[in-house]
């Protein structure tokens, strides 16, 4: 009996010792990524006015579209898509321009919505360039670039 009772005991002892959890066995399968703090964090799934309208309440003295533009074009897009629509808008008018690198905006979300409103005109010997990136939550100018050329030959 005292066998049994002393076996009994040492058992009860084993299974109390704390076993190693599932936590503590298994290996690191994935280390999570370090964490970047935007100024302009994801806005993808928020709502916000479409171009036109946004375009529409647009402060004038901000930018406007040229009179009589070749070209317009009005967007809301990720800002990670900023370079292409402005190599888009490059090729449309046949304006010959380094791409814009924007791995220098790591304070602005891939993902982050924003606007983008390019303007075209082409008159007989001269042409006039302009785009512009505006957050669309915060309504912040991003980007934005103009070029005037003339075609006068002196």
């Amino acid at each position: 009996m005292q066998v049994f009772i002393l076996s009994l005991v040492a058992s009860s002892f084993l299974l109390q010792q704390p076993q190693d959890s599932v936590e503590n066995t298994t290996p690191v399968l994935c280390i999570p990524s370090r964490t970047t703090s935007y100024k302009y964090p994801n806005n993808q799934y928020q709502a916000f006015r479409t171009e036109n309208d946004f375009y529409h309440i647009l402060n004038r003295t901000i930018y406007e579209e040229y009179n009589n533009a070749t070209l317009n074009i009005r967007q809301r897009i990720a800002f990670k898509d900023v370079s292409k629509a402005e190599e888009t808008f490059n090729l449309k008018t046949n304006f010959i321009r380094k791409k814009t690198d924007l791995s220098q905006h790591t304070f602005i979300h891939p993902n982050r919505q924003v606007y983008f409103l390019a303007s075209f005109k082409q008159l007989d010997q001269e042409t006039y360039h302009k785009y512009l990136v505006i957050d669309a939550e915060t309504q912040t100018i991003l980007l934005g670039n103009s070029n005037y050329q003339s075609n006068t030959i002196k």
